[in-house]
């Protein structure tokens, strides 16, 4: 497996907005691990690379501790594509209700802007009411994909991440769409690196709030696997390398509020972490 992230430029002198810095103050690394014989994982380092991984590595040399730098979220898709109702264990306690199992993967979009990297903040918009945290499993496409059968996809999946598909529940019932419920600012945590050649179709997944797990399952017990997922977004979408799918969350979710720290843990991934806050207005409403 190699695991990939990217982050803010060492050198970059404006950390105001970190959370989503654009690609001229971001950089890809490639993560080299140094694990001792009890599986401890120790003095990580990072070396940079000249491009985003997509089209393959190039590296610069240049090198430096992953401890040092400033994460960002590990992916700037031109689309964000989600999964609901996808394991059976969430059919009975969707918070819109109890529902059939799916025949079809059901899709859903959320914002390019609602993405966030590991450590930025979830910021409730003031007149939300009821956030809740969804931990999933995402899947980062590697190779352009449209119109591509199941057994096309695994050679379309460069990576797999962590992710939180927050959403606001009274929008999510009221609204004619779920545009403002699933794709606010900050409602797409990512990260906190891309892991290839993970056992994507039987990972572990769990959510912790305030460290407290709350979801626990795995990806082997999703209703349509990835594969199924990426075939069938593919129909009727141009799935470009970078674009993220959120493959769906599993259980019952959890109401976040500010003060809450929800994270995300993918095994082989790491710990995507976020703090929850109010968001701050700049009209000062």
């Amino acid at each position: 497996m190699t695991a990939y992230i990217r982050y803010l430029a060492p050198d970059a002198t404006d950390h105001t907005h970190a959370a989503t810095a654009g690609d001229g103050d971001a950089r890809w690394g490639v993560v080299e691990d140094e694990v001792l014989a009890d599986g401890i994982i120790e003095g990580s380092m990072v070396e940079e690379l000249a491009a985003p991984p997509f089209g393959g590595e190039v590296r610069t040399g240049k090198r430096m501790p992953l401890d040092e730098l400033h994460l960002l979220a590990p992916a700037t898709p031109s689309k964000v594509i989600a999964v609901g109702l996808n394991y059976r264990s969430h059919l009975d306690n969707s918070p819109i209700g109890t529902r059939p199992e799916p025949a079809e993967p059901p899709l859903f979009a959320k914002l390019p802007s609602s993405i966030v990297g590991p450590g930025a903040a979830i910021e409730i918009p003031p007149d939300a009411e009821v956030v809740h945290a969804e931990g999933e499993v995402v899947v980062v496409i590697g190779r352009a994909a449209r119109h591509i059968g199941p057994e096309e996809a695994d050679d379309h999946i460069f990576g797999v991440t962590a992710g939180n598909d927050v959403s606001e529940r009274t929008w999510q019932r009221d609204d004619l769409q779920w545009l403002r419920a699933k794709g606010s600012d900050s409602f797409g945590p990512l990260g906190p690196r891309i892991v290839t050649g993970a056992a994507w179709d039987d990972l572990r997944l769990r959510t912790r709030l305030n460290g407290e797990v709350v979801q626990d399952a795995r990806t082997s017990d999703l209703i349509f696997s990835i594969p199924e997922i990426i075939a069938y977004a593919s129909r009727y979408f141009t799935l470009l390398p970078g674009d993220v799918i959120y493959t769906g969350t599993p259980g019952k979710t959890s109401t976040l509020s500010p003060g809450d720290r929800v994270e995300v843990e993918v095994e082989g991934v790491g710990n995507l972490a976020n703090d929850v806050k109010v968001e701050s207005r700049k009209d000062g409403r």
